[in-house]
């Protein structure tokens, strides 16, 4: 009875045995095989690395459209966004915000354009909403408390120099007045071909002589070291048709670096429907048959054709710093541009066009400026960066959460390194234009506190990568990745952060935008 039981003690020792053995051979070819076919992410830099000095990203806000200067969760909610930067009017409201009321005043006549009548109805809207106005004086102590600084576009197109000049006399005295004035908002569109408009901005000459008009008046109450930005119309990048075409690509020919200015102002604006080519494609929601192509095109818009923009601005205006002072891959917002409503981004879709065209920027020194337009709670507006987090508070979609890792990361003075896969091959866009782009292109930040790196994935394959390739003998302190997984969902839902495991390889998941940081103390 004994030997039996040791006996079968044995026999079930040997079968356990035998089945790790099994298992122990079993699993090393399947790391074997795993290890051949698993992609492995290998970086490298390129281009020289540039200076990072102040802030760099920031955001435009809707001060005006809803309450936002007087509702202390939203103040919180945009403290943690790293704004380094704010706009003060805004964009085409700057042109007829009159200082005295803190309202958007305009007249509207017979023959008015479409786009001034829909800014006198928005004009209306905003004294019903906000009767007292939004005086500047609000604003910088809004602007101080998430931490951006502002830029000031004064009214140059329906306020008179002199009463600009009272304006600044008295943001002066107060010690308030910006580093930063950028002189007008898009005088190249006229408020849309309107007459009157036309008639004081017919060309970029006339233009620049009044701007210059104004900026000799405000001298004596500008600060030593604040910077003065023009205006180019390059960013109207897929309006290239027709007579507004003409207008935008003579305006730009125009162009000169005159010592009087510092910096030349770019709104970028692609929108899917110019990029594909297709007016159907700022209608249809996004399908399996056409999301891809869309996204490739898009892709390579922001990529090569935003590059090739801040290339010609770059040769045209040597020395000269650019300012982007909006931009958006989904176009403009709908409180100034309604038919965007139905332009159909997905969120992913947004998420990756969005981190592609702020790292495209990051690649010129020349672009000390960068602000997203815009930063809005609002429900029903499309372009929502926030959704309500059901505790009484507010959680960022995921574009607004890529905003907030570039800002965190570019905002913090330091260097920036541009980083990409090697021996990569370019993905054609297939759109409008013949343009391109890689799949997997990085960032590399440098820092007093901190080493990040940001790397964007916009292919279906995953790859893993290990850290230690690149800081050397150290594990990171910190790896998340921001992914979302279905490119034809429309609806605007919180940011779901994955945190990996810092002691290995990472995995660098399809579509997504992953943050690895080494702290430095």
């Amino acid at each position: 009875m004994g030997e039996m039981n040791i006996f079968t003690v044995r026999g079930k020792s040997m079968r356990r045995l035998f089945f790790l053995f099994w298992a122990a051979v079993i699993l090393s070819f399947c790391m074997t095989v795993f290890s051949a076919d698993a992609d492995t992410l290998t970086l490298k830099p390129i281009g020289r690395p540039r200076l990072l000095q102040g802030p760099v990203f920031g955001a435009s806000t809707t001060a005006f459209y809803e309450h936002l200067l007087d509702d202390p969760v939203k103040t919180a909610v945009l403290k943690t966004m790293a704004i380094g930067l704010d706009r003060f009017p805004g964009g085409s409201d700057s042109n007829f915000y009159k200082w005295r009321t803190g309202l958007i005043e305009i007249q509207e006549r017979p023959d008015s354009s479409p786009y001034v009548r829909f800014w006198a109805k928005a004009a209306a809207n905003i004294a019903r909403g906000k009767p007292t106005g939004v005086t500047f004086e609000q604003y910088e102590s809004f602007s101080r408390q998430i931490g951006a600084q502002i830029i000031l576009v004064p009214n140059l197109e329906s306020s008179s120099v002199s009463e600009q000049v009272e304006w600044f006399k008295r943001l002066s005295r107060e010690g308030m007045v910006p580093q930063r004035i950028e002189l007008g908002n898009e005088f190249w569109v006229a408020m849309g071909n309107d007459p009157t408009s036309l008639a004081r901005w017919p060309d970029e000459p006339t233009s620049m002589r009044i701007m210059k008009q104004y900026l000799d008046a405000l001298k004596p109450y500008l600060p030593a070291n604040t910077k003065v930005a023009v205006q180019a119309a390059a960013g109207a990048i897929d309006v290239l048709r027709g007579k507004f075409g003409q207008r935008l690509r003579q305006w730009d020919e125009n162009l000169r670096p005159e010592p009087w200015f510092d910096a030349v102002t770019l709104h970028l604006y692609p929108r899917l429907r110019e990029v594909m080519g297709d007016p159907e494609a700022g209608i249809t929601p996004p399908t399996p048959q056409n999301a891809v192509a869309r996204l490739n095109a898009m892709m390579a818009r922001v990529d090569e054709g935003v590059e090739r923009i801040l290339q010609d601005i770059e040769h045209r205006l040597p020395g000269k710093e650019i300012w982007i002072t909006e931009w958006n891959t989904c176009g403009a917002n709908t409180v100034t541009e309604r038919s965007n409503a139905i332009e159909p981004m997905s969120p992913l879709m947004e998420m990756l066009t969005t981190a592609r065209m702020a790292l495209v920027q990051l690649r010129h020194p020349s672009v000390t400026t960068s602000l997203f337009f815009m930063y809005s709670f609002r429900p029903r507006d499309s372009h929502a960066m926030f959704v309500p987090d059901g505790r009484g508070s507010y959680a960022p979609v995921p574009t607004a959460v890529s905003l907030c890792w570039l800002s965190e990361a570019a905002n913090s003075g330091g260097s920036f390194q541009r980083i990409v896969q090697e021996g990569e091959h370019s993905v054609p866009g297939g759109g409008a234009k013949n343009e391109s782009y890689l799949p997997v292109e990085g960032g590399l930040f440098e820092s007093p506190k901190h080493t990040t790196l940001l790397v964007e994935n916009v292919s279906s394959a995953s790859s893993s990568f290990d850290p230690s390739t690149l800081v050397k003998g150290r594990h990171p302190n910190r790896v998340e990745t921001l992914a979302v997984s279905n490119l034809l969902n429309l609806d605007r839902t919180a940011a779901k952060i994955e945190t990996q495991d810092t002691a290995g390889p990472i995995v660098i998941p399809p579509f997504s935008l992953t943050r690895i940081v080494w702290n430095k103390n």
